[in-house]
């Protein structure tokens, strides 16, 4: 079969076992009559007929969720979150905010006409009353309360303009790489091929699948939303790859991804502060924690003491626990056994994961002192998981 059949068949595939999942999802889901259900229908209304206003933004992909995740806190969070990304995509997009400001409105009508046709539609079946009632009306008044804050005419205050919107992470990860430029890398099969992994800040093909072919075999595959999500980065693969070949670079993209993004966590650079000899043997990585020490000289005016080993707070130990989830995580992200057609899976994680991490808006923000505490620290990751060779050009 070739690529282009390959991958047309993982895109029907996908899409036929999407439909499936919406079917037996729909199957199991809260009675109209129960307020979960009540509001998974006003919060499928709503989302649908938003995404209609909004060009790029898909809902095609979204997944019922357990009848805990329906609360007007929660729903209103889901459709508030969804304009705040249209909006970003939008602005990485090179969107005007005369243009910003049109979408919002669209995507404020979006939301009055989502709420109507869910409403009508319990009103109808006359279960909009008593606690489906209360909750609708709850859920209504949170949802434009949000909306009203995104608007791009709302003044922000002092503390506003001074954090970063907690709506959503998919918010969060537009902003996080605002900065932030595009960059390739080639990895290198054990054929002797090479594939490219090209990252780029455009979110357009967000929800999206794409693929291409030249004359002269290369083939390129744009992934769908769920890698912009996890990594802040759309990104495409150039190469004579098959179906399980691509997906498991996705995943591979997907997982260090994520590590990227909690590499800048507290607890994560607080480890590295408490314990800058990081040390670990296999059967402490197997088991996701992280041995820290740190030592100390003391001296008095009449003896040298020596070095005295501390004993560990427990802010200490729960830093060294989450060093060793990431340093886990990271080891297994690369001993998948799909990825054995790369030469150096482990080579391609590690370059993935610095090149992520210094797009970063959080390193590419920081100080230069902090930069090279971050430099440092992420080297310092690396190494203890991928020994480090002598010339690395494979980011471009």
């Amino acid at each position: 079969m070739s690529i282009q059949a390959q991958f047309s068949s993982l895109v029907s595939n996908s899409l036929t076992l999407r439909s499936h999942t919406q079917v037996g999802a729909q199957a199991g889901s809260p009675s109209l009559r129960e307020p979960a259900g009540a509001l998974s229908s006003l919060q499928e209304k709503a989302l649908g007929a938003i995404a209609r206003e909004i060009p790029g933004m898909d809902v095609s992909g979204l997944k019922k969720l357990d009848p805990n995740e329906y609360t007007p806190e929660k729903v209103a969070d889901r459709i508030t979150s969804f304009v705040a990304m249209g909006l970003e995509n939008a602005r990485a997009r090179g969107k005007s905010e005369e243009e910003i400001q049109a979408l919002y409105e669209s995507a404020v009508k979006g939301a009055e006409q989502g709420f109507k046709e869910a409403k009508d539609i319990l009103s109808n079946l006359k279960v909009l009353e008593g606690n489906v009632a209360e909750q609708v009306d709850a859920t209504e008044k949170l949802t434009f309360e949000g909306l009203a804050k995104l608007s791009p005419t709302q003044p922000k205050t002092e503390t506003e303009a001074t954090q970063a919107p907690s709506t959503t992470s998919g918010v969060a990860v537009a902003e996080r790489y605002q900065q932030a430029e595009d960059f390739s890398l080639k990895l290198k099969t054990r054929d002797g091929d090479e594939v490219e992994i090209s990252f780029s800040r455009n979110f357009e093909a967000q929800g999206r699948f794409g693929f291409s072919q030249d004359g002269e075999g290369n083939s390129a595959a744009v992934l769908d939303v769920s890698q912009s999500e996890k990594t802040g980065y759309g990104f495409s693969v150039k190469g004579d790859l098959s179906e399980d070949e691509l997906k498991a670079i996705q995943t591979l993209v997907q997982d260090v991804g994520k590590l990227a993004k909690d590499f800048f966590g507290g607890d994560v650079q607080k480890a590295f502060e408490q314990a800058p000899d990081v040390r670990f043997d296999s059967s402490q990585l197997a088991s996701m924690n992280l041995t820290m020490s740190r030592s100390e000289s003391y001296s008095a005016a009449r003896v040298y003491e020596g070095t005295q080993r501390l004993e560990q707070p427990e802010s200490v130990q729960n830093a060294g626990r989450r060093l060793g989830h990431m340093m886990r995580e990271l080891r297994d992200s690369f001993e998948r056994p799909e990825l054995g057609f790369l030469s150096q899976p482990d080579r391609a994680a590690s370059d993935i994961m610095r090149g992520l991490v210094e797009q970063d808006g959080r390193f590419q923000q920081a100080s230069p002192d902090q930069q090279g505490l971050y430099e440092q620290n992420l080297s310092q990751l690396l190494n203890s998981i991928t020994p480090p060779q002598e010339s690395d050009e494979n980011l471009i």
